[in-house]
């Protein structure tokens, strides 16, 4: 399945995506606060997980120098970016205080 990633960030809706790699350890340990997040604020903002494994050009093209990484995209920008395993309310707070 071939994933529009451009579409996703391109909405008026905020998008987080989590770029992740499929043997990470750590990117299987943030689902879990991704799902949280999801519940507290899923309603205001789109969550999308992207394997980098599957669509590896957008390794190069959002500079992504490590997994799990966490980017903001609003209106085909991105807002933020970090590789910094946050908790549940520093990822909510990081996306309220940006969009």
């Amino acid at each position: 399945m071939k994933i529009n990633l451009q579409e996703k960030i391109n909405q008026d809706v905020p998008t987080l995506v989590e770029f992740i790699n499929s043997n990470c350890e750590p990117c299987a340990m943030i689902e879990p606060t991704l799902q949280k997040v999801n519940k507290t604020i899923g309603k205001r903002i789109n969550i999308f997980v992207v394997n980098v494994q599957d669509v590896p050009e957008i390794v190069d093209k959002f500079s992504i120098d490590s997994v799990p990484m966490l980017a903001l995209f609003h209106g085909g920008d991105i807002l933020w970016k970090t590789s910094t395993i946050l908790s549940k309310q520093e990822i909510i707070d990081k996306v309220l205080d940006s969009i």
